[in-house]
């Protein structure tokens, strides 16, 4: 063949191949579709009152005998009211049934559920392990209950920053498609479809943790094999990841930054990330340079309460040309914005009981728990004295102090620590601490944490761990 025919056909050759692999590629996709379709549901909340769908969400059967996985998020609503609601199932093919709920996991957002009835004769298998980075997985559900659909994407490991695993997922994930499988070539389920941040950003539960249910579901089920009782569950599952939390932020190494005339704490462990802003309206008589942490995840409960979060922030607070009592006044004023990080209705917790106190804390890098005023006990609940315990953030890991002021005299602050009680978890608290200079005229340091759903002795350790990390110039 001539270079001029080989140049005219090269780019036709290369165009007819290009299509031939996309007409396999398709026929790829449809072959898994019309392969696993049997094993697909769309699950749906009933509000019994009405008989009419109260939410819905997709789901995938996992055995012969009709069990079926979700995610916790899509059942929730039964879970914490099953008077009110009841859980059903509707297959590709248009069959109807009932569900029964049997166990679940809060921490990784799973359910499993069994088919009332003749369970359904498809099923998908787990996979035993996970795909290889940038390996194509298809997603399947219901979204926005248009009929089932698959999403074809990528799989990008686990996603960092969080405390809780979850599979990075190229590829769109919409409302009413949480809880359904995803699948590999071999229509093996690798993860399960739980939220997205849109621009093609979607995140998976790993199968693991469905397998890890599974497994604990048929250890604990009873002789009938029947569904669990779910408060004693959801307790130990919240006490467990609390006490994984606290153990990882108390082992690492807290890096402090500088913040005004302080030094204090920047980004914790990876799952932790800080942002920075600062104000500089010549109008403002304050000046304010602020860092904010915060984990980036939270535990589902219900629409009305979530919980596992670790936040802290500081403002260092300044002004030049006001008298006292004014520049107390303006930061007083900036106070009493603060507010608990995670959401809780009143069936869910108790009034916040609070305790407050002056603390004195030494100068010249010297930290602060090392010579507190007085010494107290953390107490929680409504029947304990709750008392007082002592731009984002890519800083160098030694930052360089402040330079020291001069000034010998302690620190003086003004501390309050708070507690409210959950009412189905009686031994898991929401703590909340703010703690504000004011032995200075025109200069302040405020601090905050929030922990949501952490016992007694990991938020006094935190609570001590936080004051103590605290250094002043």
């Amino acid at each position: 063949m001539s270079n001029f025919y080989k140049r005219l056909f090269s780019p036709l050759l290369a165009l007819l191949l290009l299509c031939a692999a996309g007409g396999v590629l398709a026929q790829s996709y449809e072959q898994l579709y019309s392969d696993y379709r049997g094993s697909l549901y769309q699950i749906r909340l009933i509000e019994l009152s009405s008989n009419s769908k109260a939410g819905l969400g997709s789901g995938f059967q996992i055995s012969t005998d009709g069990l079926v996985a979700t995610n916790y998020h899509v059942v929730s609503e039964a879970v914490h009211d099953p008077d009110k609601y009841a859980l059903k199932y509707l297959s590709v093919d248009g069959k109807e049934g009932e569900l029964e709920l049997l166990d679940v996991d809060v921490i990784n957002d799973l359910a499993i559920l069994r088919q009332k009835g003749e369970p359904g004769s498809d099923f998908l298998r787990l996979a035993s392990k996970s795909p290889s980075k940038g390996e194509t997985i298809v997603s399947m559900g219901n979204p926005l209950d248009l009929g089932m659909t698959i999403v074809p994407g990528t799989y990008n490991g686990i996603a960092g920053g969080s405390f809780y695993d979850r599979i990075h997922f190229s590829g769109s994930i919409n409302p009413g498609m949480s809880g359904g499988p995803v699948i590999n070539r071999n229509g093996q389920v690798v993860g399960i479809n739980v939220a997205t941040a849109g621009n093609q950003i979607s995140f998976l539960v790993p199968v693991d943790k469905l397998v890890a249910l599974l497994l604990d579901y048929k250890k604990e089920a009873t002789a009938g094999n029947g569904a669990l009782e779910l408060q004693p569950v959801i307790s130990r599952q919240l006490h467990k990841n609390q006490q994984r939390i606290i153990d990882q932020v108390l082992a690492a190494d807290w890096q402090l930054r500088p913040l005004g005339e302080a030094m204090v704490v920047g980004e914790i462990v990876p799952s932790i990330q800080c942002w920075g802003s600062s104000t500089d309206d010549e109008d403002e008589p304050v000046t304010q340079v602020a860092k904010g942490c915060t984990g980036q995840d939270v535990v589902f409960l219900s629409e009305d309460f979530d919980t596992g979060r670790v936040e802290y922030e500081f403002f260092w607070l300044e002004a030049d040309d006001l008298r006292s009592s004014r520049f107390y006044s303006a930061y007083e004023e900036n106070m009493s914005g603060f507010f608990p990080g995670n959401s809780a209705g009143e069936d869910d917790v108790t009034d916040f009981n609070c305790k407050q106190q002056f603390t004195s804390h030494p100068r010249n890098g010297h930290k602060i728990g090392a010579n507190t005023s007085d010494k107290t006990d953390t107490a929680a609940g409504d029947d304990k004295e709750a008392q007082q315990q002592g731009q984002a953030e890519d800083e160098p890991a030694q930052a360089t102090p402040p330079k020291a002021s001069g000034k010998r005299d302690p620190v003086i602050a003004r501390t309050s620590y708070c507690v409210r009680r959950y009412k189905d978890f009686p031994d898991l608290y929401d703590v909340f601490y703010v703690s504000l200079t004011v032995d200075q005229n025109n200069r302040a340091l405020v601090s905050h944490f929030t922990l949501s759903g952490f016992t007694q002795e990991s938020a006094t350790a935190f609570t001590q761990k936080f004051a103590s990390e605290i250094q002043w110039h």
